[in-house]
């Protein structure tokens, strides 16, 4: 099924029913399909489509959905923007995609203003909400590039195998790379989500998680439309708010990341009676732990709890349910419906029951590939075979059931966000006083896991934390900061050159008592 496709079923079936709720906007299915379609008409009318791109840079709010479904019909590809990003992540993204156009939150329009004469094939700048402080040629508020547009679909003749969507994460060597899916892998995982989390049309579903982020739009939020519910945004996660908000509308079903998880669990805002609408409970972006799931069973005991497993690459691969056995919490399950798995060896074998291998997948829910990126794709599949291998590390027990142990690459998931290290590295480097560094993920009881920066700097340049810390956050998205930065003499390295980072960050943790 096409991606515009799950918007205008649910838009026949259900015209009148509330679709969207966000502060005091409450939007039916038929008038956000109707608004889709505009959208849709409104890029085809400016000569964009297929294999042209487009970008999206807001919090979650109506319109996003709106140029999510529209651009499902056009055949351009949506970039999907991070509004943490600064203007040289923004720069480098939007300019090797060669983007045609990008809708902007009206909060993040500078961003986009401060480096338009980097960004060439950008011709169009629409904008959401209140007119720009500072207008650019080519912008145009968001309601007027729709107004005067048919509401009926642009009909545009596309195929389930073309690429819909791409969405940016870090790469090994520094640049970002953008997971380009398709119409039907996209569908493949909607599909999947509302059956492992049992996810129906009486449901109202709460979008918490960025609809940036893969979780967010390409697979909670379509399907949340798939299945004809009502969905409630809100533009920022904040939990008191969430409390009220599923109160207020009984929310019964969400997608959560453990940070967030946590929080609503505190007993300082905990209220049970006020939650008492929740019945499921997804959560994706890292691992639950023991401790977390034994406290959503003691706290939200009539909730399903499901933990899912997944990449931007592939959408969900593996599932735990609350009500699989006890002794499994902690473990990432079983693989979800539909998903080919496998564990193999270095020399693509597979390994025995108990043993590590790296988790590798097939199926039509894998991305196309990285955009423009070959090298990228050809080490992601490997073989021409059709499967995707992630890069995860894991074992499988007798019963099926997976446990995540490491990662082959080194790679850091800090709030559900993947993070690579040689992207840090590379803005350390470019710092005049540092000669070398090295970074690496540690346990963080809020995050899940925060950055760590060794760093060796040149004897006749005195340079502080904080000035290299402010050095970071000038060039990369905050998040990506790191939380300690330690100055060491050297950074040892095997014969063959390469850092070996499980042993500097266990001599860390054990150095600094960490746990």
């Amino acid at each position: 099924m096409l991606t515009g496709h799950i918007l205008h079923q649910s838009a026949r079936r259900h015209p009148g029913k509330t679709a969207l709720i966000c502060d005091d906007r409450h939007i039916t299915y038929g008038d956000l399909a109707a608004d889709a379609n505009r959208f849709a008409h409104a890029i085809a009318s400016r000569g964009i489509g297929p294999p042209d791109t487009i970008a999206i840079m807001s919090r979650n709010i109506p319109e996003y959905v709106v140029a999510h479904f529209g651009c499902a019909q056009t055949g351009a590809i949506l970039i999907n923007l991070m509004p943490a990003y600064v203007a040289d992540e923004l720069a480098v993204i939007l300019s090797t995609t060669e983007a045609r156009l990008i809708v902007v939150e009206a909060a993040f329009q500078e961003k986009i203003t401060g480096i338009i004469e980097r960004l060439p094939n950008l011709s169009h700048i629409v904008v959401i909400g209140e007119p720009p402080s500072t207008k650019t040629e080519g912008y145009i508020i968001f309601d007027d590039f729709i107004d005067g547009q048919p509401a009926t679909p642009l009909g545009l003749s596309l195929l389930e195998t073309d690429p819909f969507a791409m969405t940016f994460t870090g790469g090994t060597t520094g640049l970002p790379k953008g997971a380009v899916v398709s119409h039907r892998s996209r569908f493949v995982s909607t599909y999947t989500t509302a059956i492992e989390h049992e996810v129906s049309e009486s449901d109202v579903v709460g979008l918490l998680t960025p609809l940036y982020h893969t979780m967010g739009s390409l697979v909670w939020l379509s399907t949340g439309v798939l299945v004809g519910a009502t969905c409630v945004m809100l533009t920022s996660w904040d939990p008191d708010t969430f409390v009220s908000q599923t109160k207020q509308h009984g929310i019964s079903c969400v997608l959560m990341v453990p940070v967030q998880l946590r929080q609503l669990l505190d007993d300082e805002i905990f209220d049970a009676v006020k939650l008492a609408s929740l019945r499921k409970i997804a959560c994706g972006g890292a691992i639950s732990s023991v401790d977390l799931v034994s406290e959503v069973n003691r706290k939200l005991p009539d909730a399903l709890f499901t933990n899912h497993y997944g990449q931007s690459e592939t959408g969900p691969l593996c599932i735990y349910k609350n009500y699989h056995p006890r002794d499994k919490a902690g473990t990432i399950g079983r693989p979800a419906l539909g998903v080919d798995f496998a564990l193999l060896d270095t020399e693509g074998n597979p390994v025995a029951s108990g043993k590590t291998g790296e988790i590798v997948v097939r199926g039509p829910f894998l991305m196309e590939g990285y955009y423009n990126n070959p090298e990228e794709t050809a080490s992601y599949f490997k073989k021409d075979d059709g499967w995707g291998w992630t890069g995860d590390l894991a074992t499988i027990d007798k019963d099926g059931f997976v446990t995540l142990v490491g990662r082959s690459k080194d790679m850091i998931v800090s709030g559900g966000i993947n993070i690579y290290p040689r992207e840090i590295e590379i803005v350390l480097e470019s710092h005049v006083a540092v000669i070398d560094c090295t970074v690496f993920g540690i346990p963080d009881d809020k995050w899940g896991e925060a950055l760590c920066a060794l760093v060796v700097t040149s004897n006749d340049t005195h340079v502080a934390e904080r000035e290299l810390l402010s050095h970071c956050t000038d060039h990369l998205a905050r998040f990506k900061r790191p939380k300690i930065i330690r100055f060491v003499d050297t950074i040892p390295k095997s014969p063959s050159g390469k850092v070996q980072k499980p042993g500097l960050r266990a001599a860390f943790l054990k150095e600094n008592a960490v746990s």
